[in-house]
């Protein structure tokens, strides 16, 4: 993970993050480099943690990791979008969600854009492209 270089873009909005991660060494490093570039972090273990913690709180975006034991993050953005369609919440306005994967191939886009997904990262995540993909 390059936690090294801050972007120098000029997109300093801090953000509230929700880091769905059930690794708990990728957990702390994501959300460290996130807090170190002055992002508000929160970290759930799985996906059914990661839906309730949306449930209860206010986020800007939530890093979903896909492969979590109890619910995985696929699972978790499809019920966490059927969430906003209940509440009626304008697709404009729904929250991004950005899946991290190790092992993502193209049929597995497709189908995480399906869930309701808007972006993909690979593991392991370089924070200059994490940045470019918060504020895109």
């Amino acid at each position: 993970m390059n936690m090294e270089n801050q972007p120098t873009s000029g997109k300093t909005r801090s953000l509230s993050i929700l880091v769905a991660e059930d690794n708990l060494i990728n957990q702390r490093l994501i959300m460290a480099a996130l807090a170190r570039v002055g992002h508000k972090v929160d970290s759930a273990a799985d996906g059914e943690i990661a839906v309730e913690k949306y449930r209860e709180n206010t986020y800007d975006v939530i890093l979903m990791d896909i492969m979590m034991p109890n619910m995985d993050g696929e699972t978790a953005c499809k019920l966490i979008r059927k969430l906003e369609a209940e509440r009626n919440i304008p697709e404009s306005d729904r929250i991004k969600i950005i899946a991290v994967t190790a092992n993502a191939f193209e049929d597995d886009r497709d189908r995480f854009l399906e869930a309701g997904i808007d972006a993909m990262m690979n593991k392991p995540i370089d924070i200059e492209e994490l940045q470019r993909l918060l504020f895109s």
